[in-house]
């Protein structure tokens, strides 16, 4: 029987604040400024409807324009989050904290973004944020979460699982692999937004809720031990015989 636990994270807005490329390269590009929830709604969007740059079009942006300038685009948010990405020193000790909770933790960075699919962009983007200790045992990176997840793990692994997430559609994404979301208020969504009754307020509130996890993991085995029940062996039975 498995003890691996797998914790999947959710990259942009969970692990890293990708908003203000976004809003950067879109003024560079578009000439637009836009606000922070008009971000925040396009990323919801994309979530939802595993939509890239089409989402867009249904935002003030003129669409021919947008068509024109989409690989500059692409270009630049990924030079610029690969030269602005970072992660600050509280949140990586946390994060190496929970990974030491429990021996049998896997970490996996699970995420829709195109620019973490590229194998040598996925590694530099690491290395710039942990250097050589990095603590996720791996990248998992596509258009759909749900397939990303059961397609590289094993079902009696993912049922151990935890997705910690920012946006409505990784509490869907959890809800249809049947494991508990972890809802983080840092991120793209709003106090409501988020429809799971496991709240991280702050980075830090993960590692109790993270061994809370193995804790009722434990549990259930130890109750499945308990209730395992041997029948009684009927020693006049013919089927014996007794050796003297």
């Amino acid at each position: 029987m498995t003890q691996e636990i797998p914790l999947f994270f959710d990259f942009g807005g969970t692990l890293v604040d990708t908003l203000e490329v976004t809003r950067r390269v879109f003024k560079e590009v578009l000439g637009k400024e836009f606000t922070s929830d008009q971000i925040k709604a396009m990323y919801k969007e994309a979530s939802t409807k595993r939509q890239t740059m089409t989402l867009f079009f249904k935002f003030p942006v003129n669409p021919v324009k947008l068509a024109l300038k989409q690989k500059k685009i692409r270009k630049m948010q990924r030079d610029m989050l690969i030269d602005t990405i970072e992660l600050d020193e509280k949140r990586k000790e946390y994060l190496y904290k929970i990974k030491k909770l429990d021996p049998n933790l896997r970490m996996f960075l699970v995420t829709q973004n195109p620019m973490m699919e590229n194998e040598e962009y996925s590694r530099n983007a690491m290395n710039k944020l942990f250097g050589e200790d990095n603590p996720f045992d791996q990248i998992l990176a596509g258009e759909d979460k749900f397939q990303l997840i059961v397609h590289n793990i094993e079902p009696d692994v993912l049922a151990r699982g935890v997705l910690i997430g920012d946006l409505p559609n990784d509490v869907y994404v959890a809800e249809m692999l049947k494991i508990p979301c972890f809802g983080v208020m840092w991120g793209y969504s709003e106090e409501g937004e988020l429809a799971t009754p496991f709240i991280a307020d702050e980075f830090e509130d993960l590692i109790d809720m993270v061994q809370d996890h193995i804790d009722d993991l434990k549990e259930e085995k130890d109750d499945e031990i308990e209730e395992i029940e041997f029948e009684d062996i009927d020693l006049d039975s013919e089927d014996f015989e007794l050796i003297e």
